[in-house]
């Protein structure tokens, strides 16, 4: 029954017109349909059948306006066609507009407006209850996400005050790690919710962000500069969570083997479309991958990546040649 209210021209109409107008137009508009019909009748053969539009007259103007759009039709278009159908024109009781049969004929037809008004009363409930559950879960989502944006915060809080604590490297080190994937979900959802409430993420907006926040999470500076180079694009939330898991991952890897003893250098993400995908480049111009990178199973949290990977549903490449290391991941529209 959902569809019906979208036929339903008063209310279509109210924000510019009063209900009684909405309803008066759908009976001017369905007896309009009527006459043009009615003349290609006459047409094609004069004086046949003169009353059997008045039933589906009154049932498209009852179901369209509501029961007294269908009353006036009903009425109008008895009216009409005992003076205008029935040969000679006028109101004369003769041949099928006889007294009984006017009677028989406008009862029928206000037992089905009855009819269609308890129908249409019920859909209109049920549109009514339907918009006010969605109104109420939309109410619900926006106190999530209110609740969750603050949860992040005080997790993202909580790790650096430990982090400024943390004196062994090695713990300052996993605190870190920590607080970039905090970071980098935290950026997904925030994304997520900024525009019109759909599950896509819009890649240029989540990227650009997280790429800023990674630079201040992990003391970059000017010694170690990060680039952020992203093509308009976007990705369902999951998958969108996956790819800044990725970035987070080895961008954190790059900043921690890449350039050691305070060596400068550079570090780019590049998210751009190639085909009917997406490509995702993670490369810097540090001291190298490893000789045996490719048969290392852990360490530079490899694992993490083609898993991170996979969840994108996307093919993760290392090129080793040149300076430096260059990590792709192929990713389908």
């Amino acid at each position: 029954m959902g569809p019906l209210s979208r036929f339903d021209l008063p209310r279509r109409l109210k924000p510019v017109l009063p209900v009684w107008a909405g309803e008066l137009i759908t009976s001017l508009i369905c007896l309009a349909g009527a006459a043009v019909v009615r003349i290609v009748l006459d047409m094609i053969a004069p004086g046949v059948t003169p009353f059997v539009l008045i039933f589906p007259l009154i049932l498209l103007a009852a179901l369209a306006g509501g029961w007294r759009s269908g009353a006036v039709t009903l009425t109008v278009a008895e009216i009409w066609a005992w003076y205008y159908v029935i040969p000679p024109r006028g109101f004369t009781f003769k041949g099928e507009a006889q007294p009984a049969n006017l009677a028989a004929i406008y009862v029928a037809g206000l037992i089905v407006i009855a009819a269609v008004h308890v129908f249409r009363s019920l859909n209109i409930r049920e549109v009514d209850e339907t918009q006010a559950r969605v109104a109420e879960r939309d109410l619900m989502l926006r106190e999530l996400e209110h609740r969750m944006k603050n949860n992040f915060q005080t997790v993202a809080a909580l790790l650096e005050m430990q982090l400024r604590r943390a004196s062994d490297e090695p713990a300052r080190a996993a605190l870190r790690e920590a607080l970039t994937r905090v970071i980098s979900i935290s950026q997904a959802h925030r994304n997520l919710y900024a525009g019109d409430g759909t599950r896509s993420v819009d890649m240029s907006v989540y990227l650009s962000n997280l790429c800023a926040d990674l630079a201040d999470a992990l003391f970059l500076g000017e010694v170690v500069r990060l680039e952020c180079d992203v093509e308009p694009g976007a990705l369902d939330r999951d998958r969108a969570v996956a790819v800044g898991l990725i970035v987070n991952e080895l961008v954190t890897n790059a900043a921690k083997h890449a350039f050691t003893e305070g060596r400068p250098g550079q570090i780019k993400v590049v998210f751009a479309r190639r085909g009917d995908g997406y490509r995702l480049t993670v490369e810097d111009d540090g001291r190298g991958l490893p000789n045996d990178f490719s048969t290392r199973r852990t360490g530079l949290g490899r694992g993490l990546v083609e898993a991170f990977s996979r969840q994108a549903g996307g093919k993760l490449i290392v090129r080793k040649g040149g300076p430096g290391a260059k990590f792709e991941v192929e990713l389908a529209a």
